[in-house]
């Protein structure tokens, strides 16, 4: 009986040995784990504190001499209703010119319209050609009306197109060329025209539809305007 008794204290003392090997074990496995994330915080940390240097060298555009900051109007959007007279009435003209797009390759017709300093409205749509580069948009199509009758400066322009993921905004090209006739930034209105399958809905655009108000100056910051 005495030797059954030491041989359990034997296998106890093992057992004990065992679970402490294996506390130990775990206390192992765990701290090589915080290590590892206290390394990977203080490589991060090291790489904020670079970039803050770095940023700390580098000079703020706003204060550069050499980039003209020109005065640029508010960007927001709004709703269709909340818009002044004026601006509606773009909007209604580009739908207007949107209607006589000549568009057999890309089945895309974009219209727009531009309100001279005389107050008159200019209305475009974009004109594709089977050569594609002699196409011209909406919006230079637009402007060119105003500019071949005399027109030099614009208080104003809208943009409407149809595409199911948002707005559609003027390409590079025609940036480029509002930012020519824009002595100062003045608005340019974009919504979107209605779907396909609701082209004869009126009012073409609901009271409550969204109304991206941006400018010029916006669309093209530290544009090219001058060779001199």
């Amino acid at each position: 009986m005495s030797d059954k008794r030491q041989l359990l204290k034997k296998y106890m003392r093992c057992l004990d040995e065992m679970k402490n090997e294996l506390k130990r074990r775990q206390l192992k496995k765990t701290l090589k784990t915080h290590m590892k994330t206290l390394h990977e915080l203080e490589c991060e940390i090291k790489q904020r504190e670079g970039k803050q240097a770095t940023l700390r060298q580098r000079g703020r555009v706003c204060d550069s001499r050499n980039l003209p900051h020109p005065q640029m109007l508010e960007e927001y959007t709004t709703q269709f209703c909340r818009l002044s007279e004026e601006a509606r009435e773009l909007l209604e003209s580009a739908l207007a010119a949107r209607r006589d797009a000549y568009v057999p390759y890309s089945k895309f017709p974009v219209g727009a319209a531009f309100r001279s300093k005389c107050g008159y409205v200019y209305a475009g749509c974009n004109i594709e050609n089977v050569a594609f580069t002699p196409g011209c948009c909406a919006e230079r199509t637009a402007l060119a009306k105003g500019v071949s009758e005399g027109q030099m400066m614009f208080t104003g322009g809208a943009v409407v197109a149809y595409h199911p993921k948002g707005f559609t905004m003027p390409c590079g090209v025609c940036r480029q060329f509002m930012r020519e006739f824009a002595c100062r930034d003045f608005p340019i209105y974009i919504a979107k025209a209605p779907a396909p399958e609701l082209a004869d809905r009126i009012p073409a655009i609901e009271d409550e539809d969204e109304v991206l108000v941006t400018s010029v100056y916006r669309l093209l910051p530290h544009s090219f305007s001058t060779f001199e």
